[in-house]
């Protein structure tokens, strides 16, 4: 009997000691987890568009810190406020148009690479399409413009896409939030996306996106005609104008030879009329257009936009840029630009005299000579703020924000203010001061020596950056921000409390 004791007492003993492994080992890999994800910081700019773990969005109107816990969810630290962004999250910046992925994402290239991207994925800009699967039946579509095939959706920069099992999905971004109930086709400038089958397509490869991390999708496809009345939307990236040898007849006519039903005619017409300039985007150096053609006879012989630098007044300033549109596209970017500049644009397309063969030139928005857009690129966004004051070494020093996709080789910034001059009695009188100051540009920092000055506490102060000079020439920006020193008075001394 005692030896069968001292057996189950080996055996509990064995467990025990298994178990109390298992725990330190559990709790080591806690604390190691906890310390890990503790040191990992990101900051959150001003103007970034985040939604939380309940899908509510949030506009961010100062700075904010993005914290990772050690089950992997994402924190939000702004206001004073801790919010739960759950273990996926996507920051859209409104002033600087990048975007920022933090956790698991998979990127499906055009040739049916997938790449998995953790932590934190940059994207500079919205512009370049991006196509990734989050996880089962969730998607992240990235293109300036996307559209549905019948565009009765429009959607900019972004759009987040969620399935139920059904195939029925729910379309959102920040300025757009609803619900499909039919089966619809995205279209960006280089895939479209089949959200009901999960199918992505890159021209003539398609990829079934349900064999990625698989998918708990039960929607089935009924068979059904392949025609469909928006066969002229396609994303094919083909860049050439595309030329032909059909003529067309005068006025709005098309030419058939065959047998077409009447209320497929008037169809036609009513589609025909359709072809125009959907949208026009400014950039910085960029200029996105949004547009649709129709010419199911292939009547146009070549579209294309004419870009050309125009002054205050309307004079060109120098050649004028082709840019084709192809007619199997819907969106075309007029690269290359200047910041801050206004551009003639015009949109061309031409066709054959069927009378004598030569080449007529008409506009898509009319042919007088009124016919045109002016069109101003964005100007850099700078920002200017106070950082502290020293009252030892009576230097102030401020912070300009630089864009990141602005190459700055010089900022100027100037500071006015008002101060005291004592004479010999003791008594002062109020005088102008003016101080100017260069910018680090790696850092974005500036300091101003005050020490020879003796700055009235009621006084306000304006830092103002009133130049950017780069190697595309120097721009004007005159942004300002008005602050005062606090403090009080002893003797012909001045003592400040920073209070800005």
């Amino acid at each position: 009997m005692r030896r069968k004791y001292d057996l189950r007492n080996k055996r509990n003993f064995i467990i025990i000691l298994i178990l109390s492994v298992a725990i330190i080992c559990i709790f080591s890999l806690f604390i190691y987890k906890y310390n890990k994800t503790s040191k990992i910081l990101y900051k959150i700019e001003t103007g970034s568009i985040i939604q939380d773990v309940n899908k509510n969005y949030l506009n961010t109107s100062e700075d904010a810190e993005l914290r990772i816990r050690w089950n992997d969810n994402y924190y939000l630290i702004y206001q004073d406020k801790k919010i739960n962004l759950g273990k996926k999250v996507i920051v859209y910046n409104t002033i600087t148009d990048s975007m920022n992925l933090y956790g698991k994402f998979y990127e499906i290239n055009s040739d049916g690479k997938v790449i998995s991207h953790n932590n934190e994925t940059k994207l500079q800009s919205t512009t370049e399409p991006k196509f990734y699967k989050l996880d089962d039946r969730e998607y992240l579509l990235i293109d300036k413009s996307i559209v549905s095939s019948n565009r009765s959706i429009n959607a900019n920069n972004y759009l987040l896409v969620e399935l139920d099992k059904l195939g029925n999905a729910k379309l959102s971004n920040y300025k757009l939030n609803l619900k499909t109930i039919s089966a619809t086709t995205l279209v960006t400038s280089n895939y479209k996306f089949d959200i009901a089958n999960e199918k992505l397509n890159f021209n003539n490869l398609e990829i079934d996106l349900k064999k990625i991390i698989g998918s708990t999708n039960q929607f089935k496809e009924e068979k059904k005609d392949t025609t469909t009345n928006d066969s002229n939307i396609t994303t094919n990236n083909n860049s050439g104008t595309g030329t032909n040898n059909a003529t067309a007849n005068k006025g709005n006519n098309i030419n058939n030879t065959g047998k077409v039903d009447p209320v497929n005619i008037e169809e036609i017409k009513a589609k025909a009329k359709s072809t125009s300039i959907v949208r026009i985007t400014p950039g910085l150096r960029q200029i996105d257009v949004d547009y649709v053609i129709y010419d199911p006879y292939n009547e146009y012989q070549s579209i294309y936009a004419e870009v050309t630098e125009i002054d205050s007044d309307g004079v060109k300033k120098g050649g004028t840029s082709i840019v084709p549109l192809p007619k199997n596209d819907t969106h075309v970017i007029l690269s290359n630009l200047k910041v801050n500049t206004t551009y003639r644009v015009e949109f061309i397309y031409t066709t054959i005299d069927a009378d004598n063969g030569e080449t007529k030139y008409h506009k898509i928005d009319g042919d007088d000579d009124n016919s045109y857009m002016k069109i101003t690129t964005k100007m850099p966004l700078f920002d200017i703020s106070v950082y502290k004051y020293s009252s030892i070494n009576k230097e102030l020093t401020y912070n300009v924000k630089l864009p990141n996709d602005y190459k700055a080789t010089k900022v100027n910034v100037t500071l006015s203010f008002k101060y005291k001059v004592y004479n010999d009695e003791g008594e002062f009188t109020s005088e102008s001061g003016y101080e100017s100051s260069n910018v680090n540009i790696d850092t974005g920092e500036g300091y101003i020596d005050l020490s020879k000055y003796n700055i009235d506490r009621d006084s306000s102060l304006k830092l103002t950056i009133t130049s950017v000079e780069s190697e595309e020439g120097t721009l004007y920006i005159n942004k300002s921000i008005s602050f005062r020193l606090w403090g009080t008075y002893e003797k012909n001394n001045w003592f400040y409390k920073t209070k800005i």
